[in-house]
């Protein structure tokens, strides 16, 4: 079984490499979001600031923001990963009428990625999952949505990109904040997620119950979340010193500047190290580009990891942050539900098998769903009947 399982671990590297993809077939174009209001909104000074985690700073309707909904803007407090106080902006979602006995059930859901600059953030910039619709198909069907920006996206301070600590903190910490300034939304909630969002899922399944006593977690969905890239960027540095041939282009040189900017919010990290004199020339488009730009071919886009990785460089602090943040060996107090485009070259099949046979092999209450002819932007569409069903069953909804 462990032999079995390292094999699968070493095929997500090389079918990262070998493939067009692994570059993300769900990069949108930015626009600014419906209604979002201007930079001011998302700052807090020092009056303002202080407070409990999970409590309120402001709030500010957005009506347009999501179809049959009533939208708001939050800016809320959360805990970075040096303890600090820091504000974190969302939006919260609710369904219009009377809530049920018990009050709204309310999913988290964590959104894909969209950049690490402040004007990436989903409440400022259309381009994330989930989208508008996305989210208006689970107010339709009852339930309030809320969806955090993630701690330093849209606010001061860098955003930890798949940190799975601070992601979980702000997911967790968004709907103590609902509650507060809207009483009809219930206790009980289901974290969600996609691709980074389904990391941010699983890291809260696992720690969210503690992190937030006061609300009660039921479960989690992670959509396509990403996992081991410590094993794909390993193999990238392999490739740079052992010429495979061609390696593509684009695939995950376009993650790696939004990689370096997520670690050095935990851990002072020299990128000069590791990255060429072009690379570290270019970091500075993560502080102000999203990802579709990023992507394209005159940017990161058009880098392979041999113009990117130096041949000697030494990439242990980055890999010893990301290997702490993988979400394979995590343990679960609350079911999880995890679920996989088979045609998806952003997060790897491969690469969520061997997370669930890993988590699985613990013992770990996960059920896994896979799906044929769907790639990484079409997973929430094509599982929403069976997402709904599930999220349905943990708070006892029966239609």
């Amino acid at each position: 079984m462990r032999t079995a399982l390292a094999r699968i671990v070493a095929a997500v590297a090389v079918t990262c490499l070998s493939t067009v993809g692994c570059a993300d077939d769900s990069f949108r174009d930015t626009e600014p979001a419906a209604g979002a209001p201007t930079s001011d909104f998302y700052t807090a000074d020092g009056e303002t600031l202080p407070g409990a985690r999970g409590s309120v700073i402001r709030t500010r309707s957005l009506p347009d923001a999501v179809p049959g909904a009533r939208t708001e803007l939050i800016l809320y407090r959360s805990i970075d990963a040096h303890g600090a106080t820091v504000a974190v902006s969302g939006t919260v979602s609710v369904p219009p009428g009377t809530p049920p006995v018990g009050g709204w059930p309310l999913i988290s859901f964590a959104p894909g990625t969209n950049g690490v600059a402040d004007v990436c953030a989903p409440s400022r910039a259309d381009g994330a999952s989930p989208t508008r619709d996305e989210l208006a198909r689970w107010v339709a069907a009852g339930y309030a949505v809320a969806r955090t920006d993630y701690q330093g996206l849209g606010t001061p301070g860098g955003h930890g990109y798949l940190i799975g600590e601070t992601e979980q903190r702000a997911v967790a910490d968004i709907v103590v904040a609902a509650r507060e300034f809207n009483r009809d939304i219930g206790a009980r909630w289901v974290a969600m997620g996609h691709s980074q969002g389904g990391h941010a899922a699983l890291f809260a399944a696992s720690a969210s119950g503690g992190w937030a006593p006061a609300v009660d977690l039921l479960g989690a969905v992670a959509l396509a979340p990403a996992s081991h890239l410590a094993e794909q960027v390993r193999m990238a540095k392999w490739a740079v010193s052992n010429p495979l041939g061609s390696v593509g282009t684009g695939g995950l040189a376009v993650y790696l500047p939004m990689l370096v900017r997520g670690a050095q919010t935990v851990t002072e990290l020299d990128p000069a190290r590791f990255l060429t004199e072009r690379a570290v020339s270019m970091l500075p488009l993560a502080d102000t580009d999203c990802a579709a730009a990023l992507s394209e071919s005159g940017k990161w886009g058009g880098l392979s990891v041999k113009d990117v990785l130096e041949r000697d460089g030494d990439l242990s602090g980055l890999l010893r942050v990301l290997d702490d943040n993988d979400p394979s060996g995590l343990s679960f107090t609350e079911p999880v539900l995890v679920l996989q485009g088979r045609d998806d070259h952003t997060v790897p099949l491969k690469s969520t098998d061997a997370m669930v046979a890993q988590q699985q092999m613990r013992g770990q209450a996960v059920d896994y769903r896979k799906y044929d002819g769907v790639d990484h932007s079409e997973i929430i569409s094509a599982s929403f009947t069976d997402a709904l069903g599930w999220v349905d069953t943990r708070f006892g909804i029966t239609r």
